[in-house]
This record gives structure tokens, sequence and C-alpha cells, in this order.
């Protein structure tokens, strides 16, 4: 019989999700017939006793933990010190031992990591653990105490043909859905971005080499997934969380995605990713009338040297438009920027501002960047000495929090953080009203009325809350 595996999703004591990439692996891994289990502590403290208890009665040879950048690590580690003193083999994949894979491994709690893409990389990593008869590609494994990291793997999975996430897998899958009147499901309809935007995790070197190529999935397989977790709640799905790192491709998958919407289900409503470079006013026509009514475009930057320095290019003349036609068709724009960009000036951040004004938004996202390692910017950053890489793992705890936020620029730091807060304060006013409407006009009634208490900023405010462990 085939070694049993134990899926850990670490998440933050401070919000609740899907561990929607845990359950395509482990379905992945069930049909190649390896027992598994998935646990989730997203939105919950982790208890040392409760995972013992886990482990024991699961009994596992394996534990997989998936690891973002940030708060997940201190979580992660918790979970692997109690499977490695219970003698488990402990394995971590996800963004963060992909793009630091050495400083990962030497840790002394971690066996093993995969990198990138994990559904071949962990079968054939624990197939080497099993009878060391094969090269596990995609993956890191320490040889007398130090960090091998392997090739990436040859192939790339067909998202197409491989099983439903395990939804089934979820012993607590209604808390995820406790709407009576309706609720969003957050599915997988695309894995990596064909785009490599400068501050992007996706221009990571290993997550270019190791993730594999840009994949959209059909509409069909979709809906299939939907039909899945509709049957296994109690409450009704009503909207489709379909953006991923970038959703609509092409026109062509555009029209082909609204169509099988339309046939299937008409009264799904759904939302999405794109770019103002590959949509055009045909296309908001396309998805107004297939049932989007939720769409996020990126824009980053008014200045046309960050934009090109950054890999993304805005022609505002044709973006107003759209932007226009978007709203018209009352879909829930949100435009995204960045404060901060490195080399930047007053002047550029001034332009941006301009921009944020003219272009038409229901929210206009403002973040100030941190620079998210083995990126463009990052290495930039790390050459003109505005960032001192850190030396190990537990380092990069708090990442991603407000309290780890620097100034990068060439813009004075106080006059930065000005303008990001009072900017910041116009904007989430605006957000605020906008969304009201927005739940109101789809039916999202416990939304409208649980926005009073999660805004933005007391997101903010918990996670501040959460890098003091309070």
């Amino acid at each position: 019989m085939k070694p049993k595996i134990i899926f850990f999703e670490p998440g933050v004591k401070v919000t609740k999700h899907v561990p929607i990439g845990i359950l395509v692996l482990a379905a992945f891994m069930r049909e190649k017939g390896y027992p598994v289990a998935v646990k989730e502590f997203s939105g919950k403290e982790i208890d040392e006793d409760e995972i013992r208890e886990i482990i024991s009665r699961e009994n596992p040879k394996y534990v997989g933990i998936r690891v973002l950048t940030g708060p997940f690590i201190p979580r992660a580690l918790k979970i692997s010190k109690i499977a490695k003193e219970m003698g488990k083999k402990v394995i971590w994949g996800g963004p963060h031992p992909t793009i630091l894979p050495e400083q990962t491994l030497e840790n002394p709690l971690i066996d093993a990591i995969v990198i990138g893409e994990g559904e071949y990389a962990l079968l054939d990593l624990i197939s080497y653990f099993e009878n060391k008869k094969i090269k596990p590609l995609g993956s890191g494994i320490k040889i007398n105490g130090k960090a091998k990291i392997f090739p990436p793997q040859k192939k790339c999975v067909n998202l197409e043909t491989t099983p439903l996430p395990a939804w089934d897998l979820l012993e607590n899958i209604n808390e995820h859905f406790p709407s009576k009147r309706g609720n969003p499901l957050k599915v997988m309809s695309s894995r990596g971005c064909p785009f490599k935007c400068g501050f992007c995790h996706n221009s990571n070197k290993n997550v270019i080499n190791y993730l594999g190529k840009y994949r959209v999935i059909s509409a069909k397989k979709v809906l299939d997934e939907y039909d899945l977790v509709q049957s296994l709640i109690k409450n009704k799905i009503t909207m489709l969380d379909a953006g991923g790192d970038y959703h609509l491709i092409s026109k062509e998958y555009t029209k082909n995605w609204c169509e099988t919407i339309k046939q299937r289900e008409p009264h799904l409503k759904w939302s999405t990713h794109a770019r103002y470079s590959n949509i055009d006013l045909e296309m908001v026509d396309m998805i107004a009338k297939a049932g989007c009514v939720d769409i996020n475009l990126g824009v980053e930057s008014g200045s046309r040297r960050i934009q090109e320095f950054n890999q993304k290019v805005i022609d505002l003349k044709k973006a107003i438009p759209i932007a226009r036609a978007l709203r018209k068709n009352k879909i829930f724009l949100t435009n995204t920027y960045i404060f901060g960009h490195p080399t930047e000036t007053l002047d550029e951040l001034k332009q941006t501002i301009k921009y944020v004004r003219k272009l038409p938004g229901d929210l206009n996202l403002v973040q100030i960047y941190r620079p998210f390692p083995g990126t463009p910017y990052y290495e930039l950053c790390v050459k003109e000495g505005k960032v001192v890489p850190f030396k190990k793992l537990e380092d990069w705890s708090n990442f991603g929090l407000i309290i780890g936020d620097k100034n990068v620029s060439r813009i004075p730091t106080k006059k930065l953080f000005f303008y990001f807060y009072s900017v910041n304060l116009i904007e989430q006013l605006n957000e605020f009203k906008n969304r009201q409407v927005y739940y109101l006009r789809n039916g999202f009634y416990r939304e409208f009325f649980d926005n009073f208490v999660r805004n933005r900023f007391v997101k903010k405010f918990k996670e501040v809350l959460e890098s003091k462990g309070l």
C-alpha cells in the first residue's frame, strides 16, 4: 500500500480562506493511489495539542505544508516541529519554498521542498524517498545535511484532465459558505501568468522555470467544480471568483468562457482579472451579458517610464472608455496602483495620482511597493542598498505586513507615506459607498452588513496584531 500524505494549510489567524492549491494537489495524489487528508487552519489559532492529535490519528508518513511568504512561516514551522518530533517527513511547497529553495531547506525542521508546480514533483519526490530509484525533478532535498536542488519537471499538468479539487476532504466545508442567501466560490481558472511584471512573483526566475507555461481552464471544467461544491454544501453559491493571477487572456477564450456560462448557468455571477492592453469594448459587452459583476485591472503607475520599466504600459486614452463601459454595465471595477516603485521620483508619483483621478473606478486600490524576493525589482533594491536580504527563513515572517513597509523609491519618505495615506483615505471612503451599492445590487446582504466592520483599514489593523502575536 502507498504511504499516506496529510496536507496542512497553516494560513493566518485573522483571515479565513479556502486552501484551493492543496485541494488540487490532494485530488491529484489521491487519483494516483495515495491515501490523503487535508487539514486547514486559516482563520484560527494553531493549537499544538490539536496538531499532535491530528497527526497521531491520521498516522501519515509524509506531512505536506503549503507556505506563503509572511505570517504563514511561523505557523508552518510550528506544525513542522511537531511532525518531526513524531517521526514524519516534512515537505514544504507553495510560493515561499519556490522563490527561496536553498534558504528554506537550511531549516532543520524541513526535510524536502517542492518547487513550482507540485503535482508531478511531489509524485517523484515521494517515489524517491520510497525507493531512491528516481531523480525527484522539481524538488529540493537534503544530502548529508546540505541542500540539493533538482532541475524543473519536464512535463506540465494538463489542467483539463486532472481531477476536480478534493473539496470533499474539507472537514468544515460549510464554514466557507456561511450565507443562506448566496456565497462566492473561489475557483482555479488559470495557472501562472503570461506577463512578467517587475514587481510580481511571476517574474521570479524559479517561478518562471518551475511553474511551467501559463494555462487557462475551460468554463466547462470550472462549472463542473461549481456543481461538485454545490452538492457538498447546505447553502447556495451565487458567484464564482475566477480571477487568479490572470484570467481573460484573449478574445477567443473570453467568448468561449462567456458562451459556456450563459448556456449552463445563466444566472451565475462571476468576477475576473484582466489587463487594459488585452481588453476592448467588445469584450466588455461579452462579459457583461454573461454575468460578470466584478473585474480587477492593474495600472500600477501613471509614469510612462515606470510603466515601461515594469512592463505594463497603459494607454490612458484607450483605458478611460473601457473603464466607463465597465461601470456603465454595473461591473465593479478595481484599478490597482503601486506607490513607491524602485527609482520612482516624486514627480512620477504625482503622475500616478493624476491617473487615479482621471481613470474611472469603483475602487482604486493603492499599495506601497514591497520588495518580493527574486524579482527584478527586488534585485535592483538590493543592488542600490535599499534592501538587505534576510539570512534565514524565520526573518520573512513579517513580510507583507504594514509594519514592514519601507521606502525603496527616490521619493522623500514623509512625502511617500503622506500621499499614500491621504489618497487611500479618499479612495477607501469612495470604495465603501460603491461596495455597499454593489452588495445590494447583487443580493450579497451578509457582505453588505459585514462591510461595516470588515473594511480594509480594519484588515490592516488586524495584520499588525497578527504580526505581534496578538
